[in-house]
């Protein structure tokens, strides 16, 4: 089925559409969150908020050959409305004792691969949201500027603005971070003293 014949069968809510969406479309949404946010517990649940945010909205979508950088926006506004809450819970959690808090199932890599990321993923945290998708999105996953203006609705000068900036001070940020100064590239400053 093409992608022009699922929009008509979810706009008609015929049986079995949705679950062909899904099906289409999960490891791309599920790349995006991870991209954007990071390996959080939170991920499945963000997968499934954004197929649930798309059935809602599908009969806004006036191009049915736009269905997957729909769905990507879809899942980029989603992530962003995560990313921004975030520390809210984190405060919120904050209150409980640590017991209290179960314990996430994490992805087991290498304690080296590990401890980077949860370094890199750090110095994300303190981006502002729009700058952490442009920068997920362009840098991480390696998306092209003109595609992450499309899917964020957003004109392409602004993205590449927000990529700028945020590759700026991720990377200002990491030459200070002993587990990840050697992957940054050497500051222009510097090279120039």
């Amino acid at each position: 089925m093409t992608d022009a014949a699922l929009v008509l069968s979810l706009k008609a809510h015929e049986p079995g559409s949705a679950e062909l969406l899904f099906e289409r479309y999960r490891p791309y949404v599920e790349r995006l969150i991870v991209r954007t946010v990071g390996l959080d517990p939170e991920v499945p649940d963000l997968v499934n908020e954004v197929f649930a945010r798309a059935l809602e909205g599908i009969r806004n979508l006036r191009d049915s050959l736009a269905l997957k950088g729909w769905i990507g926006s879809v899942a980029l506004f989603t992530a962003r409305g995560f990313l921004r809450g975030r520390r809210t819970r984190r405060r919120w959690l904050s209150i409980f004792s640590s017991d209290e808090v179960p314990e996430p199932v994490a992805v087991v890599a290498s304690p080296e691969v590990s401890r980077t990321l949860v370094h890199a993923y750090a110095v994300l945290d303190v981006l502002p949201p729009d700058d952490r998708i442009a920068f997920a999105l362009r840098v991480i996953d390696g998306m092209d500027l003109a595609e992450i203006a499309q899917m964020v609705g957003v004109s392409l000068a602004t993205v590449k603005r927000r990529v700028a900036r945020a590759q700026r001070l991720f990377w200002d940020k990491a030459r200070r971070d002993p587990m990840l100064r050697e992957h940054a590239p050497p500051d222009e400053e510097e090279e120039e003293k």
